[in-house]
């Protein structure tokens, strides 16, 4: 078991509460009821801070969740597991186990310690680079994630003004799509200039 990792630390007399460790590994052990499992994890966190489940390291560390399993039986990375093993009468008399598979939690600090492992070991074998990893400017941030300035926000009405193209025009060509040309010039019909429109009235 490695001893230079910075695990988690447990106290042992925590074990009763927290669980005990599997022989030769990190996997603490508890079981109880549903009520109980509350204030073991109430009090789990309180140890070890933030934590994920296997499958969430993957958010954290590049790792599948197989090689998350392979560490943990080797003993090189910590879970806790809530086995709940005890039976309840349900709403319709039945009695049974209210949960077969146990709560497992990853600490996030170790995750983190475990891809800062991977990416120093990836450099010193060279197979990539810090730049390569992190770019020539590092960007630790991510503002470029953030929205833009409101002002800066592409509208699709100005869009359609810059191309010279009105509302109007937009409605009247939806309206040719989805109708009959007959109808569509009915309930559409030709928009005409207001020189046009001037000649009409002085003909009246």
């Amino acid at each position: 078991m490695s001893t230079d990792f910075p695990f988690v630390e447990i106290p042992e007399e925590l074990y009763p509460v927290l669980g005990t460790p599997d022989p030769g590994t990190r996997i603490y052990r508890r079981d109880g009821s549903q009520e109980e499992s509350a204030a073991w994890y109430d009090l789990l966190h309180e140890v070890i801070g933030a934590s994920v489940s296997p499958g969430g390291v993957q958010m954290i560390c590049p790792a599948s969740r197989a090689a998350v399993y392979k560490r943990m039986k080797e003993g090189k990375l910590s879970a806790f597991l809530f086995h709940v093993t005890y039976r309840k009468t349900t709403l319709f008399g039945q009695n049974k186990i209210l949960r077969q598979s146990p709560y497992v939690y990853v600490p996030v600090s170790e995750a983190r310690a475990w891809r800062e492992e991977l990416e120093e070991r990836a450099i010193r074998q060279g197979i990539i680079t810090e730049e390569e990893m992190e770019g020539a400017k590092p960007d630790w941030h991510g503002d470029f994630l953030n929205w833009r300035n409101k002002r800066e926000r592409s509208s699709g009405l100005n869009d359609l003004k810059r191309d010279g193209i009105t509302v109007f025009d937009l409605i009247k060509g939806l309206g040719a799509a989805l109708l009959p040309e007959k109808d569509s010039t009915t309930i559409f019909p030709q928009r005409r200039s207001k020189k046009q429109q001037q000649g009409t009235e002085d003909r009246k």
